[in-house]
C-alpha cells in the first residue's frame, strides 16, 4: 500500500497577481480564464509562503486534472532552466477533472479518532482515501488518513507530521515520521513506520494553460514505508506551491522510483478552473 502525503491548500486571489497571463487564445480548454476573486487573499509574490498567505475554507471545492487511476504519464520534474530560473510545462489539459473538496471534520465517522483536526481531504484519488490535518501558525500538519465509508479504512499517526512548514521557503528540509500501529486497511490490518524526507529544493515558474506563476516553490518529499516483515516501500514526489493559489499541482513517481529525476509518474495534478 502506497500512501501518498496529500497536501491540498486552497487559496484564492486576484488572477494574474503573481505572473503574467499567457499569450491571446491561451484559454485553457474547457476550464476557461481565471476568475477575478480579490480580495480574499493577498500576496506579495517574494517566494516565500507565510502562513497567512494561505488558507482553508472548510467546504470550498478545488478542481485539479489528472491522469486517470492505474496509468501513467510522462513529466519532467526538473523543468527547463531559463536566466530567470527553472520553468515547469503544467499546460497539459489531458486527463480527467478531479473535484477535491476541503471537507469538514465533525459528523465524520472517524472525527473522535483525530482530536484538532481541522479538515479531510482526498489524498489518494484511486481510492476516495481522506488525508485529515490539522492547520496551526508553524505548519500544516497531516493526522492519518480514512475512508469515506466507516470502518473500512483508519490509520493514525502516533504524533503529527509536518507536511508543510511557515513559513516555506527556499532551502527549508526536514525530515520527519511517525508509526501507524493497530490500522485498518479496505478492511484488513495494518502498521508501518513512515519516514518523510522533506525539501524546498527550487523556486522558479510553473506554466498552467492560463497563468504563468513565477516565484514558485517545488517541494520535495520521499517517502519511505517500513512494513511488517521487513519489507519498504518507496516513492518520490514534487509539490509545486504558490501563494494565495496553494498548490498548483505535482508529480508522483511510481512505487519504488529511487531517481530524482524520473521522467514517469504514477499521477501528474495540475490546477484547472
Amino acid at each position: 500500500m502506497r500512501i501518498k502525503l496529500g497536501s491540498l491548500a486552497l487559496c484564492l486571489v486576484l488572477s494574474g497577481c503573481f505572473g503574467s497571463a499567457p499569450p491571446a487564445g491561451g484559454d485553457d480548454g474547457g476550464f476557461g480564464r481565471a476568475p477575478d476573486l480579490a480580495p480574499l487573499c493577498s500576496g506579495n509574490n517574494d517566494g516565500v509562503i507565510a502562513a497567512s498567505e494561505l488558507s482553508f475554507p472548510i467546504g470550498a471545492t478545488v478542481h485539479y486534472l489528472d491522469n486517470p487511476p492505474g496509468t501513467t504519464v510522462s513529466v519532467d520534474p526538473t523543468g527547463t532552466m531559463t536566466p530567470s530560473g527553472p520553468e515547469w510545462d503544467l499546460s497539459s489539459t489531458a486527463g480527467q477533472v478531479v473535484p477535491l473538496t476541503i471537507e469538514p471534520i465533525a459528523g465524520k465517522w472517524f472525527a473522535a479518532s483525530f482530536p484538532g483536526a481541522t479538515y479531510a481531504t482526498t489524498s489518494d484519488v484511486a481510492s476516495g482515501t481522506l488525508g485529515i490535518f490539522r492547520v496551526a501558525p508553524e505548519a500544516l500538519y497531516l493526522l492519518g488518513f480514512a475512508s469515506e465509508k466507516p470502518n473500512q479504512t483508519l490509520l493514525v499517526y502516533s504524533a503529527p507530521v509536518a507536511s508543510l512548514r511557515f513559513p516555506v521557503k527556499l532551502g527549508d528540509a526536514y525530515v520527519t515520521g511517525a508509526q501507524i500501529s493497530g490500522g485498518t486497511l479496505n478492511g484488513q490490518p495494518f502498521a508501518s513506520t513512515d519516514t518523510y524526507r522533506i525539501s524546498v529544493d527550487a523556486r522558479g515558474t510553473v506554466i498552467l494553460p492560463y497563468l504563468r506563476f513565477d516565484n514558485t516553490l517545488r517541494v520535495h518529499v520521499e517517502l519511505s514505508q517500513a512494513l511488517p516483515g521487513g519489507v519498504a516501500v518507496t516513492h518520490i514526489q514534487y509539490l509545486f506551491f504558490h501563494e494565495c493559489y496553494g498548490e498548483l499541482g505535482r508529480m508522483v513517481s511510481n512505487p519504488g522510483e529511487t531517481n530524482p529525476a524520473f521522467t514517469t509518474a504514477g499521477e501528474f495534478r495540475r490546477l484547472a478552473l
